[in-house]
């Protein structure tokens, strides 16, 4: 799997979780990208970084 067909599989997954919390697919992208360029830094896991996307999609979606 490349890098481009992984970040779609990864974000498709994490749209669907984005409607049950009303967020829009804009808000899902730029947290996976801050999220993705983060993790790329501190070398962080893929499981650490899309569960650090969930968790800031939640604090979005409360703030909303």
């Amino acid at each position: 799997m490349t890098d481009d067909e992984r970040t779609a599989a990864e974000l498709r997954g994490l749209l669907g979780f984005a409607r049950g919390l009303g967020l829009d697919e804009a808000t899902v992208r730029e947290i996976y990208e801050a999220v993705t360029r983060e993790a790329a830094a501190a070398g962080v896991g893929d499981e650490e970084r899309i569960a650090e996307v969930r968790k800031r999609m939640l604090t979005g979606a409360r703030g909303a």
